[in-house]
């Protein structure tokens, strides 16, 4: 015989409220919501409700008590035997399938109301992700900033908020809002729960005459959306965004999806990217190469003079610390220019330069 009270973790003394609180705080812990895909954690669960289901009830757990007292076995005790065609009498063959317990015990947990929560469970269903190509300028990729795009899709339903009824009693009257009916048929001594979505309501646990009649019940209708979507500093061309929560919306109360910014970054004229640095050519005429002095660039972040060291060639990189992505760099390649004509004086200078060099 399962012991339910060392599941629940309390003492045989343990007062009603004791009881309640133990399996509320042990039920949350386990809940497969917050556990999904954790069998480990649903096996718990449901050995949680069933110590619930015993002892919670003021006459199973007399029986109980005295079964275990006395060396009961699962198949006797106080509330009958398993061979006489009533239930099970501790909880311990009757396998429950969780749709069954969150809606015989949802009421204790705060946030959920019964049928109601586990209308939203069973029948809610999360958006689909939503995807959008943006073409971003250089800059905006580089140094990062919002983009406006417009998205058709599932949004929530302005008339019902949602919820897919604005009636104050909306389950449906065969499942009570669970959106599933079960039957407990009996195979070899055991029972078990086999559950189906309700045929009146086809699993949305709401009464099909009092659903909305702008989404028909699902919660959400097609509309064209605008969004702002902000790209951060440094997005590289062909990275992909996931913006969660701003896919279509959920139906019966399921989450939204999220968004996927596929993103396509155009080039620049001036500024080429080498993974957090910035590149670019500026021209210097030959008597700042040649003598030094200070050349205007363009930066993504604003127009610099660079400092040009004397007797720089062409071809010459010089760097712009923390002027590039990310606190990169931004690196300048010199490119000295000529001047295409010569006033008298400037081709008497050259030539007496070149007569000295020579």
């Amino acid at each position: 015989m399962n012991d339910h009270y060392g599941t629940l973790g309390v003492k045989r003394s343990a007062t009603p409220a004791e009881i309640k609180k133990a399996f509320r705080a042990l039920a949350l812990k386990h809940h497969p919501d917050r556990n999904p895909g954790d069998k480990a954690a649903e096996e718990k669960f449901k050995a949680v409700a069933s110590a619930w289901k015993v002892l919670s009830d003021p006459e199973g757990r007399r029986a109980y008590d005295a079964a275990m007292a006395g060396g009961g076995t699962p198949g006797r005790g106080a509330r009958g035997s398993a061979g006489s065609g009533g239930s099970p009498p501790f909880g311990d063959d009757d396998e429950m399938s969780i749709d069954e317990i969150l809606r015989r015990f949802g009421g204790i947990f705060e946030g959920g109301q019964g049928a109601e929560f586990h209308r939203s469970r069973s029948a809610a269903r999360p958006g689909r992700d939503a995807e959008v190509e943006l073409e971003l300028p250089f800059a905006t990729a580089a140094l990062g900033g919002s983009v406006s795009v417009s998205l058709a899709g599932a949004v929530p339903c302005t008339t019902c908020g949602g919820h897919g009824t604005t009636a104050d009693q909306p389950e449906c009257p065969t499942c009570h809002g669970s959106g599933q009916v079960s039957a407990q048929p009996r195979d070899k001594g055991r029972f078990f729960t086999v559950s189906r979505p309700c045929p009146t309501c086809h699993g949305t646990g709401l009464d099909p005459a009092k659903v909305c009649p702008e989404c028909r019940g699902e919660g959400t209708v097609e509309r064209t959306r605008s969004l702002r979507i902000k790209v951060p500093e440094g997005s590289e061309d062909g990275s992909v965004l996931r913006l969660a929560g701003l896919g279509e919306a959920g139906r019966g109360g399921g989450p939204p999806g999220d968004l996927l910014a596929h993103l396509r970054v155009s080039p620049d004229p001036v500024f080429r990217r080498e993974g957090h640095d910035i590149h670019s050519d500026v021209a210097v005429p030959m008597a700042i190469a040649a003598l030094g002095g200070k050349a205007p660039v363009a930066t993504l972040r604003g127009r610099v003079n660079l400092a040009v060291p004397a007797g720089t060639s062409s071809g010459v990189l010089l760097k712009l610390r923390g002027r590039g992505i990310l606190g990169g760099d931004h690196i300048v390649r010199v490119m000295v220019t000529v001047p295409a004509t010569l006033t008298p004086r400037q081709r008497e200078l050259m030539v007496e330069m070149q007569e000295t060099v020579a």
